[in-house]
């Protein structure tokens, strides 16, 4: 029933990591990346983070504005800095077919630099796919306004936007786990969608999600699901299913109101019509009529699972109000152009610089 399948040699798809969160998520993926065709790019105004991330290119944007001291959490440095190297951006952006971004909102490089890139990568019809972190609320309140700003402006031009709050980490996990284990768990998040997509993308199958496809439903602007279910066999579809679509690390979203929907299914083995029938059915039965659904199917022997589900919906609306944030500090971001004021030292307890601290060296070859 299955035809060979073909890797599609060149589909590139460019994995960012920005700021101190995204660069961290780079050396926890640099090791399990199975994949030539997924490039890993480090993008940070902070020189040390830069030579602590595993990837296979970086730019530290801004030299001449911050010599290499990082944005001091103004994401307004982070912006200036972006604009600074927007050349070195787009060279980076013009390589990449997609780019599926890293980000930590809330401070200054992730917060002010990451709505610049994705506004370069739509101006450049690349999809762009945002996974941002959302700080604890034991960060503070001023530190939560940013980050909700930074996410309102980061929604007007990435594609697709899924957030990961922090406080989620210790609703689901509980407050023994380790602080690392804790981030690992958000960051595998990052590494099996980035599989997935290549899965999806890079495999010829019996009925394929080829580029234009995926850039079509991408251009659905609005919040995203984005989620991979695995099983090993046909009688565990809806748990799969019930993994994909309501993650509870992510932000979850009103499936109801997509615009767009992909169902990608790939088996080690052939799928039953009838358990392919229940997967699209039960996700057409949860968006509107009028949605835009488009199915893959794919063989690929090399699985870890036999059967893996990747569900991106976009064109959707938020569930969930993680914080309520200042209406001013809002309008301050509202355009990439903006200034926001200077944090004071004791407003900010910035997670991702501290665990970037305990990242290891990079490997020298």
């Amino acid at each position: 029933m299955f035809q060979l399948i073909e890797q599609q040699d060149g589909l590139s798809i460019g994995v960012f990591g920005i700021g101190g969160c995204g660069c961290n998520t780079l050396n926890s993926i640099y090791e399990q990346r199975e994949s030539k065709q997924a490039k890993l790019f480090s993008v940070n105004t902070d020189k040390v983070v830069l030579e602590h991330t595993q990837s296979d290119d970086a730019v530290l944007i801004g030299a001449e504005l911050t010599h290499g001291y990082g944005a001091g959490a103004d994401p307004e440095v982070g912006l200036q800095a972006a604009q600074e190297s927007k050349d070195q951006l787009l060279t980076l952006i013009n390589s990449c077919d997609i780019l599926l971004c890293a980000t930590g909102l809330g401070g200054g490089t992730g917060t002010g630099a990451s709505p610049y890139i994705a506004q370069l990568a739509r101006e450049q019809n690349k999809p762009v796919i945002f996974v941002a972190t959302l700080p604890f609320s034991s960060e503070g309140q001023f530190r939560s306004n940013v980050a909700q700003a930074g996410l309102n402006t980061l929604k007007e031009y990435a594609n697709a936007v899924i957030t990961l709050p922090n406080d989620q980490l210790i609703e689901v996990l509980g407050n023994d786990v380790g602080l690392f284990d804790a981030f690992k768990h958000s960051n595998q998040i990052l590494h099996s969608l980035i599989k997935s997509l290549i899965d999806m993308l890079c495999y010829q199958g019996l009925i394929n999600v080829d580029l234009n496809d995926f850039a079509k439903i991408m251009d659905c602007q609005g919040d995203a699901v984005l989620g991979v279910g695995k099983c090993d066999s046909e009688d565990e579809f809806t748990t799969a299913l019930d993994s994909a679509l309501n993650n509870p690390l992510v932000n979850q979203v009103d499936m109801s109101s997509s615009s767009g929907v992909i169902v990608q299914v790939n088996c080690k083995e052939e799928i039953s019509l009838g358990s392919y029938n229940l997967i699209t059915d039960t996700v057409r039965q949860q968006v509107s009529p009028n949605a835009l659904v488009i199915c893959g199917v794919s063989k690929i022997e090399n699985l870890a699972s036999n059967y893996e589900l990747l569900i991106i919906a976009t064109g959707a609306s938020a569930k969930m109000v993680v914080e309520q944030h200042d209406k001013a500090a809002d309008s301050e971001l509202k355009k990439p152009e903006a200034v926001i004021t200077q944090p004071q030292a004791s407003d900010i307890f910035d997670i991702p610089a501290f665990i970037r601290n305990q990242a290891p060296p990079p490997n020298v070859n």
